[in-house]
């Protein structure tokens, strides 16, 4: 569908032209993208950076709250490697940190005193006891959904409308037109029979999906915040979540990864949810991979080595050294209580200006608001996931991505939204916006 208010002939042209400029401003890039084509598919290391930029930037170095290409282009980034890189680049503590654990060794298979630390950590911020390391939250997630099988002794895994938690088989499975399919190509036909997919903030339809009590775990973040935007939880929605999964005998894990950069104790200390498992991972490790995920203490009896029947968990690189340290000195000394009011502080300034623009050319959208990130709607604030996805517009999100890249801004993904980094001032809020507000102006009606 199109945007209310936009004129698509604008959006199209706008489009088309700051792609033209785009590329002729960066003839290293150009060139490196052509090489790179002769042993990687696409010019790029997977595939991911192709689908969303469509012509990716070589990126040269990164420090503060942004990052320099090959040719020179310096970006305020709000996408913030889609919340890897919310503590910024080249931050003093991470840095000394990885330095000072590389020299002394990265691996061992064993464990090292930061692991410790780094889950102390965790159950200080978070309601859940006990944690254990993987290198992505993805594989934190698949661990989660594997746990949560072995202690009910069932196999469905119910996810809501517009969800995102990781590229695993069972987070791939999208609802479309009632039916559930995959979302690209080369799952086996068995998946979409193991997932269930409600709506969002309905409790009606929950209580369905959960009647047959053959639903093992409810995977989904205390907002949805991955792939629409941002869907808040409506009054009552998480009461009645966590008494119908509790009732049922349903294992409920929420997906921390994008939510945290809310608070030291993220969307779930706001919310004072009660999950019986927590994931998350992105920028805890200040950009060293690493995902981790907490545990209620019957369902860590599935991963006692003790028993003869141990989930399916673990990998060589998971818990690493390197990865623990930069958690150590993320957690402590940068994700402190005072860099998330800076943080929160900078998105609602950039709620505010988004809010301003929108008004001033008349477009009937609504601004988003959640601690540090901001964005917009294509209309009234949404409910449900069906309700959002309705609210898509790729080529005016698509146009809009482009038209910051060429004003000095790394936009964030579709689907996600700007998101203020540590290291941000109100300089770089008031960049992306005299940028945002142009931006309607050329595509207004």
């Amino acid at each position: 569908m199109y945007a209310p208010g936009v004129d698509p002939a604008k959006v199209r042209q706008t489009y088309d032209l700051e792609w033209k400029r785009f590329i002729g401003a960066r003839p290293r890039t150009m060139a490196l993208l052509e090489r790179a084509r002769g042993h990687m598919p696409n010019g790029v290391p997977m595939a991911w950076m192709a689908f969303d930029q469509e012509i990716p930037a070589y990126i040269d170095r990164g420090e503060g709250a942004g990052f320099t290409d090959v040719d020179g282009h310096r970006y305020f980034d709000t996408n913030v490697s889609d919340m890897v890189m919310f503590c910024g680049y080249g931050n003093a503590a991470i840095v000394e940190a990885v330095a000072e654990r590389a020299r002394k060794g990265t691996q061992f298979l064993l464990p090292t005193e930061e692991a410790i630390e780094v889950a102390e950590e965790l159950a200080r911020r978070y309601p859940v006891p006990l944690w254990q390391f993987t290198l992505s939250a993805s594989q934190a997630n698949v661990e989660a959904i594997r746990i949560a099988r072995a202690a009910t002794g069932r196999e469905v895994a119910l996810l809501f409308d517009g969800h995102y938690h990781g590229h695993f088989d069972e987070g791939l499975i999208n609802l479309e037109d009632g039916q559930l399919v995959p979302v690209q190509r080369g799952l086996a036909k068995a998946t979409a029979g193991k997932v269930r997919i409600a709506q969002f903030n309905d409790v009606d339809g929950l209580r369905r999906a959960l009647a047959p009590r053959d639903v093992a775990i409810v995977l989904t973040e205390a907002a949805l915040t991955n792939n629409l935007h941002l869907l808040l939880p409506q009054p009552g929605w998480h009461k009645a979540l966590r008494s119908l999964t509790r009732e049922t005998g349903t294992v409920l894990a929420i997906d921390e990864t994008h939510t945290h950069v809310v608070g030291p104790g993220g969307a779930i200390r706001r919310f004072g949810l009660e999950p019986d498992i927590v994931t998350i991972g992105k920028s805890i490790a200040g950009g060293v991979p690493l995902g981790a995920y907490g545990l209620i203490e019957p369902l860590a009896r599935e991963i006692d080595v003790k028993s003869k029947r141990v989930a399916a968990t673990g990998g060589t690189l998971f818990g690493n050294p390197l990865s623990m340290a930069a958690a150590r000195a993320t957690l402590t000394r940068v994700l402190t209580p005072a860099a998330y009011d800076h943080t929160a502080a900078l998105g609602a300034r950039l709620a505010d200006g988004i809010e301003t623009a929108i008004r001033g050319s008349g477009l009937p959208w609504t601004a988003q608001r959640f601690g540090p990130r901001s964005g917009h709607w294509y209309g009234p604030e949404p409910k449900t996931g069906l309700q959002a996805l309705a609210l898509c517009d790729k080529l005016l999100t698509a146009a809009q991505r482009v038209w910051m890249f060429n004003r000095g801004v790394w936009e964030a993904l579709p689907g996600a939204g700007p998101t203020m980094a540590v290291p941000a001032r109100e300089a770089d809020v008031d960049h992306y916006l005299d940028a945002y507000a142009s931006f309607l102006r050329a595509v207004a009606a």
